[in-house]
């Protein structure tokens, strides 16, 4: 069983104080680079957890924003259960998890299991996103530190999928690369040429057209989602302009592994092909027109051709 305890300003806490202090000092994904009032933010807005060996303190698959520093004891961090469980770390003091989850709203990707008795500091992760999003050297050196991890865990929470064993995302997560674009940029523009494809980790975007001289809206995305496959799959300028609402970081995958992972998935292929027409087909629609069934037809045509022959090289 966990108890907690507040970290206060008070002179009878010195040493608890202290001793936690120094542990985020000492933790590596960024300890280095906070200044003495950043880590008095975090100090201020943590509270202080203790735990038995045994206990869970984060599950996989699990919805959860807390961050924990480990100020003193040891955790396990592992996947899966039961005989297919794999110990994948064993961390100390000064070590940071959770923070995956917190910063980019996904799903914990492993299990933390207390092997001694343990003094954490445990922060929501509103708190650690605030700092972060008002330094931009922390956001890219999380970004870099955590490259794999991040891409890994993207992938597994895009639905097109999560069907598919780990192992088939190889090639995506070995040829991705993260970005990040302030609110208002423009990721991607419209009649530009484009041979990638991207997959939103964090924030929202706008999908919009200039149509007649004026801008129109037509849809939303939002983590996990994708855009950018009209382009990657018919060889065609992109078809709209993306525009980051917030902050957002994405994952770009370059044309050829892509093409040569869908030739390799093609239950993938499939429903990225439905994807891709019903996408064009509202874009076209914006604009006044419509699709016939022979239409789509040559168009799903078109791009199984090009995968064919792009994949081949």
């Amino acid at each position: 069983m966990k108890t907690e305890q507040k970290i206060v300003s008070d002179p009878e806490q010195p040493p608890l104080r202290e001793i936690a202090g120094e542990a985020i000092a000492s933790q590596l994904a960024f300890g280095e680079l906070l200044s003495a009032d950043e880590k008095r933010y975090l100090l201020d807005h943590g509270v202080v957890r203790s735990a038995k060996a045994g206990d869970v303190i984060c599950e996989q698959n699990q919805l959860d924003a807390r961050v924990y520093i480990l100020v003193m004891g040891g955790v396990e961090v592992s996947e899966g259960g039961g005989q297919q469980k794999v110990v994948l770390a064993n961390l100390r003091r000064g070590e940071i998890f959770g923070e995956i989850s917190a910063l980019f709203k996904l799903p914990r990707i492993s299990t933390v299991t207390v092997t001694r008795p343990s003094v954490m500091l445990e922060l929501s992760g509103e708190v650690l996103e605030t700092l972060i999003n008002n330094r931009p050297l922390l956001r890219d050196a999380v970004l870099e530190r955590y490259r794999q991890r991040i891409i890994e865990t993207a992938l597994r929470c895009v639905p097109l999928f999560r069907h598919l064993p780990v192992s088939n995302l190889k090639i995506l997560a070995d040829h991705a690369v993260l970005s990040s674009f302030p609110r208002n940029t423009e990721i991607v523009r419209e009649h530009d040429s484009g041979d990638s494809l991207y997959f939103i980790i964090v924030g929202s975007a706008r999908v919009s057209r200039r149509i007649k001289g004026e801008v129109l809206n037509i849809a939303l995305l939002r983590q996990a989602e994708y855009f950018g496959e009209w382009s990657v799959l018919t060889g065609a300028q992109r078809a709209a302009t993306v525009t980051a609402l917030s902050q957002v970081v994405v994952m770009e995958v370059d044309c050829q592994p892509f093409l040569r992972f869908i030739q390799d998935n093609p239950q993938v292929r499939d429903r990225l092909d439905l994807v891709a027409y019903n996408r064009h087909t509202q874009a076209m629609l914006s604009e006044g027109l419509s699709a016939s069934p022979d239409a789509r037809d040559e168009i799903v045509k078109e791009i199984e051709n090009i995968i064919d022959r792009e994949s081949r090289f």
